[in-house]
């Protein structure tokens, strides 16, 4: 097979990659504390084996992909338990497999009076416990620092964490990430109570790329089907020659 068409289906491949990158992006614009990923592209040179002398072939590759962490608008609401999070930080919460973190603070309070996550999660204090309301509560009022009131008395704090590198956080679904490091109580975020975060997609823009992405997928699939016609009339030749 003709090199150019390797090369070619590389850049495809990443093409595709990217496609389905942008493609989740636009599926959570109105996710709330979602954050938009984008992927990262290289080329890396390969040696022709089956020429003596060439100049290295230059393969299309999507090494990775990376998250835009810049805050999402907020948006008030007036719910007590909706809470953002202003500044690089996240809520901790417990799932069956650990403790993950998420910027999406739509919570809500489990017939238990447990605080959860809108998947059904409990979320954690500062000290790893889950945080349970008692049955006379009336009033909760949380402060910047994440200090939960209840009936005017203080109660808990939220586990409000950060990372050194955030990029480094693996994302598992939507809005909820894993990470092998670990964090440390924020010293700069502030969580407002009666707020929303909202996702930080710009689908305008994210429409116009896929836009493009499609169009270059299309002009990469001609040009593979040209090299294949070249390769089909230039097999034709030699046989006649034959």
């Amino acid at each position: 097979m003709d090199n150019g068409i390797y090369i070619t289906l590389s850049r495809q491949l990443a093409l595709f990659r990217d496609m389905d990158v942008t493609a989740n992006n636009i599926a959570n614009a109105n996710t709330t504390g979602y954050s938009s990923e984008h992927l990262l592209f290289t080329s890396y040179l390969k040696k022709d084996i089956n020429q003596r002398v060439t100049n290295p072939m230059a393969f299309a590759h999507d090494i990775s992909t990376y998250r835009n962490t810049n805050t999402g608008s907020m948006k008030a609401t007036g719910n007590a338990l909706d809470l953002a999070i202003d500044g690089d930080a996240y809520f901790s919460v417990e799932t069956p497999l650990g403790t993950r973190y998420t910027r999406a603070g739509n919570f809500q309070v489990d017939p238990d009076g447990t605080l959860m996550t809108a998947e059904g999660y409990p979320v954690l204090d500062n000290a790893g416990q889950r945080i349970t309301f008692p049955e006379d509560t009336l009033d909760i009022q949380i402060g910047s620092a994440g200090n939960i009131s209840v009936n005017g008395a203080e109660f808990a704090v939220l586990g409000v964490l950060e990372f050194e590198n955030p990029q480094l956080l693996e994302r598992l679904s939507g809005t909820l990430y894993k990470s092998e490091v670990l964090p440390q109580p924020t010293e700069t975020a502030r969580v407002l109570q009666g707020t929303l975060e909202n996702s930080n997609v710009q689908p305008m823009r994210e429409m116009t790329h896929m836009m493009d992405v499609s169009r270059s997928v299309g002009s990469t699939a001609k040009l593979i089907e040209t090299i294949y016609d070249l390769e089909r009339k230039a097999a034709s030749v030699w046989a006649k020659q034959g």
